[in-house]
């Protein structure tokens, strides 16, 4: 495997769109650069998150600590819609 270094990305400069899919029911958080999606994170109606990096884009580079802020950021904005769809009215009501 040939590894590419390049700068570390600044945080500042990172957009977060946010996005849901019907098959299989997910939302999620789409982390972009200069248009470039890097990141994906999603969350299914049960709260389980999955991340994805994209590969296919230039190569990109975090400092650890902001990483995690930035995956942090991302499964507190997922967690606070999925409470809002789970509420009363919402599409992922509980059913009894």
């Amino acid at each position: 495997m040939i590894t590419f270094r390049s700068d570390l990305v600044d945080p500042k400069r990172l957009k977060f769109q946010f996005v849901s899919s019907n098959d299989p029911d997910l939302i999620g958080i789409e982390v972009t650069l200069d248009g470039n999606v890097l990141i994906d994170v999603s969350m299914d109606e049960k709260g389980q998150t999955s991340v994805l990096f994209d590969t296919d884009g230039d190569a990109f580079e975090f400092d650890l600590a902001q990483l995690k802020t930035v995956l942090e950021k991302c499964e507190t904005e997922l967690s606070a819609w999925r409470w809002r769809l789970m509420t009363p009215g919402g599409i992922w009501e509980a059913s009894i």
